[in-house]
């Protein structure tokens, strides 16, 4: 090799909150593990390495999380690597708490990631971690601006799996988010080397190494138990190592160390990456990725977080306004708890064995779900202890609206049974109501109410001779077909498809709910096949199309299933599998498209069930008649135009065509593909891929309207919110007013002594003097970043019941800001 210097970083990637599951226990040195033996066992082995070829440097590239559950089970272990990185022979670089696919996930768990996976690899290992890195796929224009105010410097965009970020063929760069703040980064280049290159040397780099200047070798690393991957230790890389080291003198570095050597001296090329350039893939291995399981997964995930965040605000509000104890532990073991589920094992490798904490043996996927509803539950059990002592007695209902958005919403509203007709009202105006039950001396049914950001709307009621007086929004219902003043919706004969109008424009856009194959197991050896049985009265191996015979697809049929003041649905249904011998189905699928009257929502959904385990290719779509529509996806805190056709939005798909477009919020279900068309085009969703079995619902969100981005935003929040509500008169006001509707609330919780208040500028323009009111007196603010660092102070005003303050916005920036009482 030449003089140019030659670093190398020699990353061991591995992870307890995911694949470690599979292997709890183990004996390894005479010591019994019951939970962490494969994270144990790949700590040691690396620093064993360490020992073995004089001069490298190891990194460990795990969750935090791993690191506190070793400690528990083997304090021995961490002992030995606090030693080791005091001594300069082993390094923590990543250290995010539990290494997520962060693309996939909420606004507020892609900065709780990063902070406690910091602060705990902190605590733990007395360890500060600098540099971003992931083995799989973690990408969004808004990473730089979150690493930063996160407490990182630096960034690797270098993962071995799940996709490559924008190859090129660059040492390093300065990566450019969209909001502008840049750090030094390593992208996807040529001289990333796999796990799998083992028992070999590294001569096929040689000539590509002398291309660059003063580069990094970068060879990722898994060590896996006994008998399983990748051998069992740093023995199938010696070659390697050995020629890096001593034959080349190169020089081994941490991903932190390569950074604080080159970055001051470097002229670094500002990039910016959209997430068109990602190349993002989540459905390669494992029983898992986009559409498995109809992804419950993901679907369980976007609840359960709504559910959490709500659970810090009335937490928060009830420690300011009726000085109630805020739970911070319980919260902060809680987020935990649910940033383990984000691993990317869960996302990608479902099919995994996963053992519950009783040690019962299960799969990852079902582990997950099964921890998502129960951080769903306790939340909201939670929420209704907080919530319930925040009302006085009395004839009326408060609704509880988590959100920073104001919305008006249809809602589902439980009263005592009464004689006659209800009359509801919120401050003085009469509510429509729908009657959906009356059982078990309670009434049930349907109302639509506006709620305010971050406060309570009371409804109250009363018994009526007659039903009350409200609005003529001209609705209509026929066999198929549902119809307010402003939009229609009616059924296409003979199909999954619904025609929904914007009478207002005459815009169209068809859903139709189902379309694909279906396939059965064979019942001899567990492969699916479309296989027919004799006892099979009906089977279908598709939803439609004409690759099959016609009593081999599904046949539908179409009704109306409620019409009312609040709400109307039309039903599209059809049996999938049935058998001669009993009237009730093995599988099944339904649809409904839902008008709300008052708010202009149509929710259109798709439900399955299936009681045998069967093979799904199935998309829901979504057609419609925009000439040359332009389309924008999002991602945690911001959105993009989008110009490809395979695409993953987190929450929602905005398109644009002149002065018309739509919304269209999606539950969780992140494969998507869009086909442009002159004069319209198609949104597919991907619902379910391969197995399914069970019962599955997936809800959109359907809104009719050209929408800026933050208007797509502030949709997806009320969407989201996670509404609660309670018997009596609500006494919290609305919490906290703002000026601007480009700015969008992330979230509300307390730290400490103080209050912490997250916004962020949903929009590409800056925002100036954004005033924004409190109903408290806070005595002071100061501006800080993610980890509670003060970056500037903020000016209070109070009158002793509220407070005021005025706060700048740059394009897309996050601002928190930290009031104290």
């Amino acid at each position: 090799m030449s003089n140019n210097q030659i670093y190398y970083l020699f990353c061991n990637h591995w992870t307890q909150g995911g694949i470690g599951y599979a292997f709890p226990e183990g004996r390894y040195n005479g010591k019994k593990y019951e939970q962490t033996f494969s994270s144990a066992y790949t700590i040691h082995k690396m620093l064993d390495a360490a020992d073995e070829y004089p001069g490298l440097k190891v990194s460990m590239e795990l969750d935090s999380f791993c690191y506190e559950e070793v400690l528990k089970e083997d304090p021995e272990c961490i002992e030995r690597l606090k030693a080791y990185l005091k001594a300069g022979k082993a390094g923590v670089d990543g250290g995010t708490y539990g290494q997520p696919f962060g693309q996939d996930y909420g606004w507020e768990s892609n900065i709780r990631h990063l902070t406690y996976g910091r602060r705990t690899v902190k605590e733990v290992l007395d360890y500060d971690v600098k540099a971003f890195l992931v083995e799989e796929q973690w990408f969004h224009p808004q990473l730089p601006q979150i690493l930063l105010k996160s407490g990182y410097r630096y960034a690797s965009l270098q993962n071995q799996n799940s996709g490559q970020v924008k190859p090129m063929n660059e040492a390093m760069i300065h990566w450019v988010g969209i909001d502008g703040s840049k750090l030094p980064a390593i992208p996807a280049n040529d001289l990333m080397v796999s796990c799998v290159r083992q028992y070999t040397d590294y001569e096929v780099y040689e000539e590509r190494l002398k291309t660059y200047e003063r580069p990094l070798l970068f060879q990722w690393v898994e060590i896996w138990p006994p008998g399983m991957d990748w051998g069992a230790s740093g023995k199938p890389f010696e070659k390697a190592i050995l020629q890096v080291l001593r034959d080349w003198k190169g020089k081994a570095v941490t991903l932190a160390e390569y950074f604080e050597l080159e970055a001051k001296g470097r002229q670094l090329k500002d990039v910016y990456i959209s997430m068109d350039e990602s190349n993002y893939v989540n459905n390669w291995y494992q029983d898992g990725g986009w559409g498995y399981d109809g992804d419950r997964i993901i679907i369980a995930d976007k609840k359960a977080e709504q559910a959490l965040l709500a659970c810090e605000t009335w937490a928060a509000l009830a420690s300011l306004k009726k000085n109630a104890a805020y739970p911070s532990s319980a919260l902060e073991q809680t987020w935990k708890k649910f940033m383990t589920l984000q691993n990317h094992d869960y996302s990608v490798a479902r099919g995994y064995r996963a053992y519950t904490p009783e040690g019962i043996k299960t799969n990852a996927g079902s582990l997950a779900v099964a921890e998502y509803n129960r951080i769903l539950n306790d939340c909201h059990h939670y929420i209704e202890q907080v919530l319930q002592p925040l009302c006085l007695p009395g004839n009326a209902v408060t609704f509880f609206n988590p959100a920073g958005v104001p919305h008006r919403r249809t809602v589902e509203i439980e009263l005592p049974s009464a004689n006659g007709q209800i009359c509801l009202k919120q401050g003085g105006r009469v509510l429509p109501f729908q009657l959906l039950s009356r059982e078990s001396g309670k009434v049930k049914g349907l109302t639509t109410l506006d709620l305010p950001a971050l406060g309570t709307a009371i409804v109250t009621y009363e018994n009526a001779d007659a039903a009350p007086g409200v609005e003529d929004r001209q609705i209509n219902a026929g066999e198929t077909m549902i119809e307010d003043r402003n939009i229609r919706v009616e059924w296409v004969p003979g199909t999954w498809s619904s025609k929904i109008t914007d009478k207002k424009t005459g815009k169209q856009v068809t859903f139709t709910a189902f379309t694909g194959p279906i396939a059965k197991v064979n019942e001899h050896d567990g492969m699916f096949y479309p296989a027919l049985s004799p006892a099979h009265e009906v089977f279908s191996f598709a939803f439609d199309g004409r690759t099959h015979s016609p009593d081999q697809v599904t046949q539908v049929k179409a009704r109306v299933e409620q019409s009312g003041p609040v709400r109307s649905t039309l039903k599209l249904y059809g049996n999938v599998l049935t058998l001669h011998t009993t009237p009730t189905p093995v599988a099944f699928a339904e649809a409904t498209v839902s008008i709300d009257h008052a708010t202009g929502r149509v929710e259109c959904q798709s439900h399955f069930y299936t009681g045998v385990m069967l093979s799904l290719k199935c998309w829901a779509e979504f057609s419609h008649n925009l000439p040359n529509a332009a389309y924008y996806r999002d991602f945690p805190f911001g959105e993009e135009k989008t110009e490809i056709s395979l695409i993953y939005p987190n929450t929602y798909i905005r398109t644009v065509s002149d002065d018309q477009g739509f919304t269209l919020v999606h539950p969780g279900v992140q494969r998507a593909e869009i086909c442009r068309e002159e004069n319209g085009g198609t949104i597919r969703h991907l619902i379910a891929r391969d197995s399914v079995m069970g019962d599955y619902t997936w809800t959109f969100s359907l809104f009719f309207g050209k929408q800026d981005a933050w208007d797509s935003a502030a949709l997806v929040q009320s969407e989201k919110a996670d509404v609660t509500q309670a018997q009596g008169f609500g006494t919290v006001e609305t919490f906290v007013r703002w000026s601007n509707p480009r700015i969008v609330l992330s979230s509300l919780y307390r730290e400490k002594d103080a209050t912490i208040v997250r916004w962020v500028n949903y929009s590409p323009e800056p925002v100036s003097d954004v005033r924004i009111e409190w109903d408290y007196p806070f005595s002071g603010a100061e501006i800080t970043d993610f980890t509670g660092n003060v970056t500037e102070p903020c000016p209070v005003r109070t009158d002793g019941r509220r407070s005021v303050a005025n706060l700048s916005f740059r394009p897309w920036e996050i601002v928190t800001l930290s009031l104290k009482v």
